[in-house]
């Protein structure tokens, strides 16, 4: 039986040998093309985009006949064609069918220059050293960055499971401080709607006296300014008085007064509810004044008389000033000023004071393991590369100096720019997203909703992430007003380079 399966095999395999062997070679076409470019049994070629039919011998026959140039991939004859140079020893690639012939020489190994008298020199094997060397820099980079990257990636999800693991004993040590808390709140209240009762009964009873006297203070006022006992208070009654002369002239005018009586005569209902209050102010204004004017007077005459009992002089003034100090004003002070709690009302206080303490104590508690909670489902929610890499630049922060600023990449967080030893700096966005679309999406980050340009958008940045052994922040550009550019370079972003293939051909 296996004689037999030998024998079927080894025909099959000669057969597809002669088939690569069979196919014709044609200039400037990749070997991984050539079945595209074989004589049909017409002896025909059909151009690539399948538009018409020509006979095979018209390929590259230094005319263009085909629309999309297929036919001329080894001659400068279609300007929207393509030569592949095979560039052994180093990588092949494609050009412009223009640069054929155009003794310029654009392969490495000078096939594009095959008719046009210039010598081409092969350089494909030196280039293809320094390529090889460059690649494998490039490769142990990479190599590096990648055992770093699996050691992070072990460390973000044992982050991630003790996270887990610890979310159950938080929710049930919740729950069981949580009967205790509310039992607390409820007596907090109890006690506070008593502490708050007695203040407001306290509260009323003082604010019911204090407008009685206000009130009488305000009859004895009234009378005072009603000269002809008439019951009502007129504008010539009123500019009798002089602290109502607010430009100094030495007189009340018919337009200060009016800024204070608005009608012609005004009662007593009209003056304590419109009047008095703003009387009163004006009158404690004047005497401000007059007291200001009075020390800068007595200033000047001392610096003029340059006396020796100069403090003497001073306390004899102050003692003056406090003999003058107005006995309204300070009844009214004293009015204004609720007594103090009585016995009951304060011991009531401290009761609500200790409930209160004690639910505070309780209540940071569970506040405290909600927040635990909250960061360890947030945590382990969070989308922070596939195998939790990146969850080891959770809080962490890169700067990098540029000119006068200093610029600020936090993974996860806010972006910011600041002066150069400065405290503050401006937000340049906060993270939204992983960018890098669907073929790598870990490859770039967005940030947005920065603080506001002048005139312009809000600030916002784009990570572009490249691998490197160390995390860095190795470039930051503004392509666009307030648009911000950073290149990060980071372990995290690095791959193996063993399991990567590299296509020579395209």
């Amino acid at each position: 039986m296996l004689l037999q399966l030998l024998v079927l095999l080894v025909p099959a395999a000669l057969g597809e040998d002669v088939t690569q062997r069979q196919l014709k070679p044609v200039k400037g076409v990749p070997h991984s093309r050539l079945h595209l470019y074989q004589s049909s049994t017409t002896d025909t070629f059909r151009c690539l985009d399948g538009s018409q039919t020509i006979l095979y011998s018209q390929l590259n026959d230094d005319y263009c006949d085909c629309k999309d140039g297929s036919d001329e991939p080894g001659t400068s004859a279609c300007g929207n064609a393509f030569f592949y140079c095979s560039n052994v020893g180093h990588k092949g690639n494609f050009i412009p069918t223009n640069r054929v012939n155009d003794k310029l020489c654009d392969c490495c190994d000078g096939s594009d220059e095959y008719d046009s008298g210039v010598e081409c020199p092969n350089i494909c094997d030196e280039l293809g050293r320094a390529a090889r060397i460059e690649r494998e820099k490039i490769a142990s980079v990479a190599r590096k960055g990648f055992q770093k990257r699996q050691e992070l990636a072990k460390e973000g999800q044992a982050l991630r499971d003790s996270k887990l693991k610890d979310v159950e004993p938080l929710r049930q040590e919740r729950a069981n401080i949580e009967p205790e808390r509310a039992r607390l709140e409820t007596e907090k209240k109890a006690v506070e709607e008593v502490e708050k009762k007695l203040q407001d009964e306290h509260r009323n009873q003082w604010e019911a006296v204090r407008i009685e006297k206000k009130k009488l203070r305000a009859t004895d006022w009234f009378d005072e300014l009603d000269l002809d006992k008439s019951g009502k208070i007129d504008r010539e009654e009123l500019r009798q008085n002089l602290f109502l002369d607010n430009d100094h002239d030495g007189f009340v005018s018919e337009d200060e007064v009016k800024s204070y009586l608005t009608i012609d005569e005004a009662d007593f209902e009209h003056f304590q509810s419109s009047m008095y209050d703003r009387l009163k102010e004006a009158r404690h204004q004047h005497r401000e004044e007059m007291k200001y004017k009075e020390e800068q007077e007595k200033e000047k005459a001392k610096a003029l008389e340059n006396a020796p009992d100069d403090d003497d002089l001073l306390a004899e003034e102050d003692r003056h000033e406090e003999e003058e100090e107005d006995p309204e004003d300070v009844r009214a002070q004293e009015d204004d000023k609720m007594p103090a709690y009585p016995p009951e009302i304060n011991e009531a206080s401290e009761k609500a004071r200790e409930a209160r303490r004690l639910f505070d104590e309780v209540n940071e508690k569970v506040q405290d393991l909600d927040a635990k909670i909250r960061e360890a489902e947030d945590f382990t929610n969070s989308d922070y590369g596939e195998n939790y890499e990146w969850a080891a630049l959770k809080d962490k922060c890169f700067d990098r100096n540029v000119q006068q600023y200093t610029y600020q990449f936090c993974p996860f967080g806010q972006n910011t720019q600041k002066d150069v030893g400065a405290y503050g700096g401006t937000s340049l966005g906060n993270f939204k997203n992983w960018s890098g679309g669907e073929t790598n999406k870990y490859s770039k980050m967005h940030f947005g909703d920065g603080q506001q340009c002048w005139n312009g958008p809000k600030r916002s940045t784009d990570i572009s992430i490249e691998c490197g052994e160390e995390n860095e922040l190795v470039e930051v550009t503004e392509p666009a007003k307030c648009e911000y550019l950073f290149t990060f370079r980071t372990p995290l972003a690095c791959t193996d380079p063993d399991k990567e293939i590299v296509h020579d051909e395209f």
